[in-house]
């Protein structure tokens, strides 16, 4: 339960991650923000789990449903130029990042379990 918890208030801070860097730095340093922020979130709760990329869905849905859901948001009420110009980084780097940061948790357990 508390992981579930701590997924989700994750998820809630990387909507001000990307708020903060995209306001201050634009929107290439706010992709990439949220990149790295997914990425390292999803490796430290996936961590130790040899088929996290296969297993944690729940975890990774959780974590990324915040930027999901402002992503629908944002089709619903935005104009197609802002829609077009953020919707399609905004999911890569959520999803990519958080995808990616499981498989390397995955890969990182299995060698620590390969170790002798």
């Amino acid at each position: 339960m508390t992981k579930v918890l701590l997924t989700f208030f994750l998820g809630l801070f990387s909507f001000l991650v990307f708020m903060f860097v995209g306001e201050t730095a634009g929107l290439p340093a706010a992709f990439a923000a949220l990149s790295a922020y997914f990425f390292v979130c999803q490796f430290f709760l996936s961590r130790n789990h040899p088929d996290a990329h296969r297993k944690d869905w729940r975890i990774m849905l959780l974590l990324d449903g915040v930027m999901l859901v402002s992503v629908l948001i944002m089709v619903s009420v935005e104009k197609w130029d802002v829609i077009l110009s953020q919707g399609p980084g905004m999911l890569l780097s959520t999803c990519g990042g958080t995808y990616a940061g499981a498989v390397v948790a995955s890969v990182t357990a299995k060698r620590t379990a390969a170790r002798p």
